[in-house]
């Protein structure tokens, strides 16, 4: 009598040295490799030593079937090749794939969904091979059999079955990946999770929340990171209506300039946006690098406009009404500024009550020594004139002269947005008055000796030019004069 024990000792006493010792030496490589698969644990070479284990383990297999044991034990040995081949499909899905491949050098998370779906596959192939060539049981009749089970399960589970499939698809269509910010109907959150049944987002406060992946694809996703992780926001500020807009925005973009969290790769922006009887309505537009720091931006936006406006005497306005009875009070003169635009060229033959407006109109600046007030290739719509205190022109590092008391820079920006050429930094305590477009706008319908004053500055540039060679990328003096026309007429 005979049992399967002593048919293996058999079989093992009849094979040849050399069919043994190449068993041995194969199982020996698979044990050495997995010694260094745990010392390299958590590198990219443990998978490559995984799925070469695997292979070893499944020649040694093979040799030991048609070598040694031939027709003995070979249900079990059919069985093992099953269980050998499947770990090594997920040492090359797994450890290779995922391990290597995505989170190595392409640098992104792995697709569970799609990982466990061929592993899946993989199992359900392997049983189903084993059924039909060890127990010879016909597979196509017992799915056949199954299906009204199939469909009355399917029925039941309607809405897991849905989640399921919809979080393939959202792993296929990849409309948003792990670690994006995004909007799910009302919620925002980050994703940290996506799995079979539900997306997992962490939300601003800090809660996790789990959403069935049917009710994503219902609802309206928006991906506030893609296409591009910038952020835009729009910051409505009130301000008085007796406030000039030029000193308002003026004010607006020094804060959004100095701002730690706005992102200098797109320029902020100042619009005045409405207004109404008791107040004017500025929108400040920037962006911010991430979508997590949306609210920190604007609340330090808030605060940097408050006390910049505490500095500058502009008061927020407030939904109140009051009845004056008193004389009315006449308006403040600025005689020194006044002088002083009377005399700049570009001014020249202008009324005093003109040249009062435009300083009504400007925006009074104040620089401590050693402060930037324009940056070269900057843009630009205003123009400074100097009240007090001395500048240093420099251009591409190197300081070609210093302006005082009565000089006026950057009227090429305004009158033909030309980028600022040159960088102007205080030297001493600098006070100036700084004029943008719309104010002289304003003055020019009113005076035509202005156009004159302006064709003049663009025909003694122009005479410039002719003497000294012009920087790269510097417009002539007609095309800054053709701007000229196409901004103000």
């Amino acid at each position: 009598m005979t049992t399967p024990v002593l048919d293996l000792l058999h079989a093992i006493e009849q094979a040849s040295p050399s069919s043994l010792t190449l068993v041995g030496v194969l199982c020996g490589a698979a044990l050495l490799l997995h010694i260094l698969q745990l010392r390299f644990a958590g590198k990219g070479a443990a998978g490559a030593l995984s799925l070469f284990k695997w292979l070893l383990v499944l020649a040694a297999l093979r040799v030991l079937e048609v070598q040694v044991l031939r027709d003995t034990w070979a249900t079990f040995m059919m069985v093992l090749h099953g269980v050998v081949i499947w770990l090594a499909f997920r040492a090359i899905l797994h450890d290779l794939y995922a391990g290597v491949w995505l989170a190595r050098i392409q640098k992104r998370p792995p697709n569970r969904i799609l990982l466990n779906l061929l592993s899946f596959a993989m199992t359900l192939f392997l049983v189903a091979y084993g059924l039909r060539s060890v127990l010879g049981v016909d597979v196509s009749s017992l799915l056949t059999s199954s299906a009204i089970l199939t469909a009355v399960v399917g029925f039941s589970m309607q809405d897991t079955i849905g989640s399921l499939f919809s979080g393939l698809l959202i792993q296929t269509e990849k409309p948003f990946k792990i670690g994006d910010w995004i909007k799910v109907g009302e919620l925002e959150g980050q994703v940290t999770e996506v799995t079979w049944r539900y997306t997992k987002l962490t939300t601003f406060a800090g809660n996790q929340v789990l959403l069935p992946n049917n009710a994503v694809a219902k609802e309206r996703v928006v991906n506030f990171t893609e296409p591009f992780p910038e952020v835009s926001l729009v910051v409505p500020v009130p301000a008085p209506l007796a406030a000039p807009p030029v000193r308002v925005k003026s004010s607006l973009e020094e804060v959004l300039r100095k701002a730690p969290l706005v992102s200098k790769n797109r320029a902020p922006r100042v619009r005045l946006a409405e207004i109404t009887l008791d107040h004017a309505l500025y929108r400040l537009v920037f962006y911010v690098d991430d979508y997590e720091d949306v609210y920190a931006a604007r609340s330090e936006v808030l605060s940097a406009v408050w006390y910049e406006f505490h500095k500058q005497g502009i008061e927020f306005p407030m939904a109140r009404r009051r009845l004056v009875t008193g004389p009315r009070k006449a308006p403040q003169k600025h005689g020194d500024l006044t002088e002083l635009l009377s005399g700049v060229g570009l001014l020249e033959g202008m009324r005093e009550d003109e040249l009062e407006l435009i300083v009504q109109c400007a925006a009074v600046r104040t620089y401590p020594p050693g402060a930037s007030i324009v940056e070269q290739g900057q843009g630009g719509t205003t123009m400074f004139l100097i009240a007090e205190g001395e500048v240093a022109v420099a251009r591409d590092g190197r300081e070609l002269t210093r302006l005082g008391q009565g000089d006026l820079f950057g009227e090429m920006a305004l009158l033909t947005g030309e980028p600022r050429q040159a960088d102007v930094t205080a030297v001493t305590p600098v006070r100036c008055l700084e004029l943008d477009r719309e104010a002289f706008r304003g003055v020019m319908d009113k005076n035509p000796q202005l156009v004159a004053n302006v064709t003049r500055v663009f025909q003694e540039r122009e005479a410039q030019m002719r003497q000294a060679p012009r920087p790269d990328g510097e417009a002539s003096a007609q095309g800054l004069f053709d701007r000229f026309r196409r901004i103000f007429w």
